[in-house]
């Protein structure tokens, strides 16, 4: 029981500082300075993922031990006791902040899919051509849209 307490009191404060992590990155791609400072941020969070790798490897073989499916499963089996409901309170907690950051990774991924956009729109204008994603194997394989090179040498 004791195993169970701790795990799910780590993953509530790793996830807690996952959930700052991101909102920190969030604020830095819409910051005035046209996210200069994103690769710190990114930095600082890569501790915190590994952690949250550590605990998820952690939990598995908890649970293979324990011969169960989750956490949940786990809890189902013990008797009420104190112990039970701090572990169960844990619970929730954990799959609240699981909740916010799925959230919050959804909001930081909109928010760089418009500063792509924003990227491609004004390169556009510059060149007079549609720009297309040249950095994936589609584009890489495919034809190109554009009839005019996008920066031409001869200029």
């Amino acid at each position: 029981m004791d195993e169970v307490v701790r795990l799910l009191r780590e993953q509530v404060l790793l996830s807690n500082r996952c959930l700052e992590k991101l909102k920190a990155i969030k604020n830095t791609i819409q910051a005035e300075n046209k996210g200069a400072n994103i690769v710190a941020a990114v930095q600082e969070m890569e501790p915190v993922l590994l952690d949250l790798g550590r605990l998820e490897k952690q939990k598995r073989e908890f649970l293979q031990v324990k011969k169960s499916s989750s956490l949940q499963a786990v809890l189902a089996k013990i008797p009420d006791s104190e112990t039970r409901g701090i572990a169960v309170h844990l619970l929730h907690r954990a799959q609240e902040f699981e909740d916010t950051l799925a959230r919050e990774v959804m909001a930081t991924r909109l928010l760089l899919e418009k500063g792509k956009q924003y990227v491609d729109f004004h390169i556009n204008v510059l060149t007079r051509t549609v720009a297309s994603d040249t950095y994936n194997q589609d584009a890489a394989a495919g034809e190109s849209r554009r009839e005019i090179k996008m920066f031409d040498s001869s200029v």
